[in-house]
């Protein structure tokens, strides 16, 4: 039986390994009303950075049973994603 790859350990998405020393993170962690939801902050976005939160965000609702109360990102983060170069 194949399993989504929301299911996987490894997602598609990567940083290039020559990205790896030019963007840093840090994980944090909240609790609130008994969940713990689990944060990323970097000091540079990525083009892939918002699709990825997109696709957690709503599996998670899915898999939740809740109904997804995303928004789109603001028209500003759009503009500047559309802007970056992609390297492949």
């Amino acid at each position: 039986m194949a399993k989504s790859l929301l299911f996987t350990d490894t997602l598609p998405f990567g940083v290039p390994p020559g990205c790896a020393p030019c963007r840093q993170e840090t994980v944090i962690t909240i609790r609130k009303f008994g969940r713990l939801y689990t944060f990323k902050l970097r000091d540079k976005i990525a083009i892939e950075d918002p699709y990825l939160v997109l696709v957690k965000a709503e599996a998670f609702s899915i898999s939740q049973g809740e109904p997804y109360g995303g928004l789109p990102p603001e028209r500003s983060v759009r503009d500047f994603l559309i802007k970056s170069n992609l390297v492949i």
